[in-house]
């Protein structure tokens, strides 16, 4: 993580020559208080269905948002996935469908509010006489409102041009008990392709921390990370669950994903 103008090209995350295909660590950024991961756990190829004419590639993202020291959070983050070909040759791939597809929201809390409005008035009489009565008066407004952490999710378009190539999330905190954004949250995504060449998927990630962390604001500044390079072919990663490779296109994202505010140990020593 880089302050906004700030210099930081050698800690991009890079491919290894010897393995540049599907590498797990994808975005790593260390700061002052706050650490920020993102790992690609699961990358599953295959088709869409038997009578489909598309290819399918799934894959899962974890991402990791943790405080170094107390009080440290992240307001607001946005996390964008782009995939494009390898090259002009190529079919460019579509996003198909993401997990929290729609608006989401979790620990919900409510807050009643009290204002009260006043002010004085006076009574003025005829005859050159001046007699004021003070009058006080008050007027007592209660409201109830209601806050909540959200989660955002969809598919974009490239310069207003179709297909959708870009999968978005936004997190947001909730901003009436200020307990940041959550610490986990693992995301999928499906993508559709006409060929089987290798593609790319290009990670982004702008986030905005606390103003007492050394990292005020992360938005622009950053370095940007290899693209993720994608080949069909290559056998399931790193996964314990058993997918029919044929019927991808069948597969509940929904239920790939989880989020996570924090992890509490109940049976420690």
């Amino acid at each position: 993580m880089f302050e906004s103008g700030s210099e930081g090209n050698g800690f991009h995350i890079k491919n290894n020559p010897n393995n540049p295909y599907q590498r797990s660590e994808v975005i790593q950024r260390t700061g002052d208080g706050i650490d920020i991961r993102c790992a690609l756990t699961e990358v599953i190829h295959g088709d869409m269905s038997a009578e489909s004419d598309y290819w399918a590639t799934i894959l899962v993202f974890q991402f990791r948002f943790d405080p170094q020291q107390r009080a440290r959070r992240i307001l607001e983050a946005t996390i964008e996935l782009q995939f494009s070909a390898s090259s002009a040759e190529n079919t460019m791939p579509e996003v198909d469908a993401v997990s929290f597809d729609g608006h989401y929201s979790l620990l919900p809390s409510k807050q009643s509010e009290t204002t009260v409005k006043g002010g004085d008035g006076s009574i003025g009489t005829g005859y050159g006489v001046d007699l004021r009565v003070g009058a006080k008066w008050e007027k007592t407004v209660v409201r109830e409102t209601t806050d909540a952490t959200t989660i955002s999710g969809g598919k974009l378009v490239v310069n207003n041009v179709p297909p959708y190539r870009v999968a978005k999330w936004t997190l947001l905190e909730n901003k009436t008990l200020k307990t940041g954004i959550p610490a986990f949250i693992q995301v999928a995504v499906r993508v559709k392709r006409l060929d089987e060449a290798v593609f790319q998927c290009l990670p982004t990630l702008r986030c905005k921390a606390d103003k007492w962390t050394t990292i005020k604001s992360l938005f622009g500044g950053l370095p940007e990370d290899d693209p993720v390079l994608l080949k069909p072919g290559m056998k399931l990663t790193n996964t314990n669950i058993g997918y029919d490779t044929g019927t991808l296109g069948s597969v509940d994202l929904q239920k790939l994903s989880n989020v996570t505010f924090t992890t509490v140990l109940d049976n420690a020593q």
